[in-house]
């Protein structure tokens, strides 16, 4: 019997309920969704929870399917219905990256010191971040320094994506006021 005869027959079983021949459909099919996922996604452990999701929706859905049909059509339909949905409710609004951080620091420059006073604005950052209590210093120099991703670091310290995002943004409006705090004071010095 030819594979595609054998999907047939999977199918049909599948459709009477039994597990089996869905879960040798599964494994037929896979790694063939999950790769349809992981060439659209930037994160592999979400490609993967969207294929599950995927296995999950056919399953609910098996029963209108025709097996006459090809499946992994059906199934790539499937997944990227279901990672068009997944884009439009976790869309993350990038506010955490190393541009944006790049950016605040240039415009301090240029509006608060000029370039004779580039060496004291370091100095006001270093002071800044040194004053972060630990963590948040450790956050920044992660996020900043070692240029993790804010995917890495949600993974790392098991934290939700949005959440560390917002304490990113959160922080570096704290690093912005107390820099443009101490460029105050040197300026009212000199």
């Amino acid at each position: 019997m030819n594979a595609d005869a054998e999907e047939k027959l999977w199918v049909r079983a599948a459709q009477r309920g039994e597990a089996e021949a869905f879960a040798a459909l599964v494994a037929r099919h896979h790694r063939g969704v999950r790769a349809c996922l992981v060439a659209r996604m930037q994160d592999p452990h979400e490609a993967e929870d969207l294929a599950q999701e995927v296995f999950l929706t056919a399953y609910r859905k098996l029963d209108g399917f025709d097996p006459e049909r090809p499946l992994a059509p059906w199934l790539r339909r499937i997944a990227l219905n279901l990672l068009r949905n997944h884009w439009r409710k976790f869309r993350a609004q990038a506010i955490g990256g190393n541009a944006e951080l790049a950016s605040l620091l240039d415009e301090r420059i240029a509006a608060d010191c000029g370039p004779a006073r580039e060496p004291q604005l370091h100095a006001a950052l270093r002071d800044c971040l040194e004053r972060m209590d630990g963590p948040a210093r450790e956050l920044l120099h992660r996020r900043y320094g070692e240029e993790e991703s804010v995917r890495e670091l949600s993974d790392r310290l098991q934290r939700g994506y949005s959440a560390l995002t917002m304490q990113l943004h959160r922080l570096r409006e704290i690093l912005a006021e107390c820099i443009g705090r101490k460029v105050r004071d040197l300026e009212s010095t000199t």
